[in-house]
């Protein structure tokens, strides 16, 4: 290690910074960080060939820490120079000892508003929350921190003729006192004029409710920026440009702002392919067609087709938006043909659903529906036919940030069906159900995951409730480990039957090894049972993979059963998609 290198660490641990070139050495003494970081760029840009000991090097050295240190309120002070120079080893040590001397101090802040921002209760807040209090350290950075806002401000909130008529800085260097004097003159608040769209294929009435603000609202760049996102979420459109117009509106005397919003259409069709894998049930696949919009009215169509080994899915969906609101009221028509075909249960089911969806602000999304389903099932070698019409509620939210696998979030779902023969359904029954996701990155590259689901079936007739309802500790929620379908509820004969209670609660820890990927280490514990017993839960534990990708985690997972680990084989799992 250079000897150099050596005394600059001695300096820097006594408090002393230090600007070091080969063989010479410049110490700062008696700053504290905040006024050395305002001289510090200077004095480093010091080259080797400008180093000479003489008046005008100490007349340099001078100006710019002194010039460094006025900004930041000291406008006093005093500085010295010893110059030492060692034979052996040989290296030149320059020592500026700063005298700071008495600080400026703020003594006076004069703030005229005229205009429409008399008013204005966000101005009031900036005044109070950024100018600094009588007494304190004069700092110009401040002074002009406050003078930008108000400029910044006033063009967000459409005070477009704003003009600061005076900004004055004055120091009294006999008095050690500042001065603050400014003159803001707003002038009148500009308006939301009409909005026209261009290249939209979607009806205009459908797309003005959906801003966040009114003809003749004062106008507000926040709500610009809300708009442009709200027209991107209703996936009707690939890009999207909001544009006040606001040159030339002086021409035709008008304090309304014309809004021109730009849009490109998305493409009318998508196709989407998935593919998982895993050793319970082998390979799945997943074919999506996606249009984003079919009418002018801004409806939307989602086909898809799964397929894997013990089961087969059909699923359509037509969404049909509201014009009083698009983005957040619709209805969603559904129709789905379902096929199960596992060891001694066979099953198929057709249904039918009509639901009235609500999004809220907060992020809720509400969701009233009513169901048709007709399956057609067996079940250890006992036929069923069973035809159900019942009545149903969702209640469900995601929050999350950090992109496709975010570092904080949690989502939570809440669900009720009701059955009734009343209305001529084959079975009386009511289903409650909870799914509970909570992420958190606690650490930096530390990241958890807990997962929970609750489900219970209240009916005086299980053998009728198709299986499709029932609970199977499966699919999405399973407990990893256990061949497919081992950890559900079986009769005295060994076959499966399906349950009425669920209880699944997973603890996952990840740690971001390198770029996009991720270790894990994961234990899944619960069971699909009529009577939940604690001693008698399923409990998988596991190692994985995670690459993070544009679409989402791709996840690769080997997992164990606790509850028999000698005879029960390590299972194998590739997934993708979100968390939440």
């Amino acid at each position: 290690m250079s000897k150099y290198f050596l005394i600059c660490i001695f300096y820097f641990i006594i408090g002393v910074y230090t600007v070091y070139s080969k063989n010479f050495i410049i110490n700062v003494e008696g700053l504290e960080k905040k006024l050395y970081d305002n001289v510090k760029d200077e004095l480093n840009s010091i080259t080797k060939d400008e180093i000479i000991i003489n008046n005008y090097f100490y007349s340099r050295l001078e100006k710019i820490i002194k010039d460094g240190l006025k900004p930041l309120g000291y406008y006093d002070s005093k500085i010295k120079f010893n110059y030492l120079k060692n034979n052996y080893p040989v290296i030149s040590i320059l020592t500026i000892k700063v005298i700071l001397g008495k600080p400026i101090l703020l003594k006076q802040v004069n703030i005229k508003l005229e205009g429409e921002v008399k008013n204005d209760f966000d101005f009031k807040k900036i005044i109070a929350k950024y100018v600094p209090k009588i007494g304190e350290i004069q700092n110009d950075g401040d002074y002009d921190f406050l003078k930008n806002k108000f400029s910044k401000l006033a063009i967000s909130k459409g005070y477009f003729d704003a003009v600061m008529k005076k900004s004055q800085l004055y120091i009294s260097l006999n008095n050690h006192s500042s001065y603050w004097n400014f003159n803001f003159d707003s002038g009148k608040r500009y308006k939301f004029g009409k909005i026209s769209y261009k290249s939209s294929q979607i009806h205009k009435d459908y797309l003005n409710n959906i801003t966040t603000f009114k003809y003749k609202d004062y106008y507000s760049s926040e709500k610009i920026a809300e708009f442009h996102n709200r027209l991107l979420e209703t996936n009707w459109f690939s890009f999207v440009n909001v544009i006040p117009v606001i040159s030339n509106i002086k021409k035709f005397n008008s304090y309304d702002i014309p809004i021109e919003v730009v849009v490109t259409p998305k493409s009318k069709n998508f196709i989407e392919l998935g593919v998982g894998y895993s050793t319970d049930v082998g390979p799945r696949f997943k074919v999506t067609w996606n249009k984003p919009w079919i009418n002018s009215y801004g409806q939307n169509l989602t086909s898809s087709i799964s397929i894997a080994k013990h089961e087969q899915l059909l699923d359509t969906f037509l969404k049909i938006p509201l014009k009083v609101n698009p983005l957040e009221q619709f209805y969603i028509i559904q129709t789905g043909l379902k096929r199960i075909n596992l060891n001694n249960m066979q099953s198929d089911t057709v249904t039918f659903n009509i639901s009235r969806n609500l999004n809220f602000s907060n992020g809720w999304h509400y969701s009233l529906y009513t169901r048709w389903m007709l399956s057609n099932f067996i079940q250890a070698n006992i036929s069923n036919k069973t035809m159900l019409i019942y009545l149903g509620s969702n209640i469900s939210r995601i929050r999350q940030h950090g992109g496709v696998m975010p570092i904080w979030g949690d989502s939570q779902s809440y669900s009720i069906d009701y059955s009734n023969n009343i209305w001529k359904s084959d079975v009386d029954f009511f289903v409650l159900q909870t799914k509970h996701v909570l992420i958190r990155t606690p650490i930096y590259r530390h990241r958890f995951v807990i997962c929970s689901n609750l489900g219970l079936i209240l009916t005086n007739n299980f053998e009728k409730i198709p299986l499709d309802l029932r609970f199977f500790a499966e699919g999405d929620w399973k407990i990893r480990g256990y061949d497919y379908q081992k950890n559900s509820l079986e009769d005295n004969y060994g076959k499966l039957t399906g349950a009425s209670k669920l209880l699944f609660v997973s603890a996952e820890y990840q740690y971001n090894f390198i770029n996009s990927w991720w270790g894990a280490v994961f234990i899944d514990i619960g069971e699909a049972v009529n009577n939940i017993e604690i001693n008698k839960f399923k409990i998988g534990t596991g190692i994985g993979i995670r690459l993070v990708s544009p679409v989402g985690p791709i996840k690769f997972d080997f997992a164990k059963s606790i509850n028999n680990l000698i005879n029960d084989k390590i299972q194998f799992y590739v997934s993708l998609g979100a968390e939440l």
